[in-house]
């Protein structure tokens, strides 16, 4: 029998959250279209806007029912570094009742470097998003 897998990728640039979620059949994937692809964060300064975006980005994963859950990883210094919202929503996210894992960008590429993208479904901003999705799929448990 084929053991079947739902992920939830996550990308966090500038000031938004983007999702991706994909099942799995084996090597087989397909994304799972969604009303919801990305979170955004207009004010991060705003103590309302960050609860809605907790409260919003964990009933998402919520529903989801998702069996790994994986974020981009984000340079923390230098000229590649990420934004401080980005960092400020990666650690919201982190605090969720969630298993979540930080995927080095690094190991995304030497994961991924031989394997052709499917993107039927995918959306152009969710692509670092399924990335990571497939990272987690050939990463060793």
């Amino acid at each position: 029998s084929v053991y079947i897998m739902k992920y939830c990728g996550i990308e966090l640039k500038g000031d938004e959250a983007r999702v991706i979620s994909v099942v799995t059949k084996g090597e087989s994937y397909s994304v799972v279209l969604s009303s919801v692809d990305r979170f955004k964060i207009k004010d991060p300064s705003s103590q309302q806007e960050i609860q809605s975006f907790a409260a919003a980005f964990e009933k998402y994963l919520t529903a989801g029912h998702f069996d790994a859950i994986g974020i981009k990883g984000r340079m923390t210094k230098g000229r590649f570094a990420g934004g401080s919202t980005s960092f400020k929503m990666e650690g919201i996210i982190q605090c969720m009742p969630f298993s979540i894992s930080i995927i080095n960008p690094a190991t995304i590429r030497s994961k991924l470097k031989d394997t052709e993208l499917d993107l039927a479904g995918c959306k152009e901003y969710q692509i670092e998003a399924l990335k990571v999705v497939l990272t987690m799929m050939v990463l060793p448990t």
